[in-house]
């Protein structure tokens, strides 16, 4: 990616096959952005984590601004849901303020992130069998049974997948 602006406007997106990103980059950024809006994020959110994950260093929030043609301060906002979700971290320069954020990236620590969220919504379906009767009760078990499965067969696989990674 080069020093070169890109014209801002209101939500704007990276324009397909502007200068600054090609059609296939613009595609995936706005692919990002409607994924991540259906897991209750802003779609701003998630075309920043498809910005970052085509990025090969961390990149400062002033470089994002005129690369995305967002304003600073949602694209500051976008940086730190991210965080809060551990899909960026955080990073500085020695001798420089600026904060840089880079994707994490790393498959099996996406799980992770997902299965912390699944284990919550388990937690929560489990404490409803209680208080629930009759078919409620029935639903609810089979539920929490069928995320808890998830989450155990998930955590099985980034097991497995990150063993074969260190034996290799």
């Amino acid at each position: 990616m080069t020093d070169h602006d890109i014209t801002p406007d209101a939500g704007s997106l990276p324009v397909p096959g502007s200068d600054g990103f090609s059609d296939a980059e613009a595609a995936f950024i706005s692919e990002m952005g409607s994924l991540m809006e259906r897991w209750g994020l802003p779609q701003a959110t998630g075309r920043l984590f498809g910005y970052l994950l085509l990025r090969n260093k961390p990149v400062d929030l002033d470089t994002m601004t005129r690369e995305l043609g967002q304003a600073k301060s949602g694209l500051s906002v976008a940086a730190r849901q991210l965080e809060a979700w551990s899909l960026v971290r955080r990073s500085t320069r020695a001798g420089s303020r600026r904060i840089g954020y880079e994707a994490v990236g790393d498959l099996q620590h996406l799980l992770l992130v997902n299965n912390a969220h699944m284990r919550k919504f388990t937690e929560t379906l489990s404490s409803g069998i209680p208080v629930a009767r009759g078919e409620a009760r029935d639903r609810l078990a089979s539920l929490a049974g069928l995320f808890n499965g998830y989450v155990e067969q998930t955590e099985a696989l980034v097991a497995a997948w990150e063993a074969r990674r260190a034996a290799s």
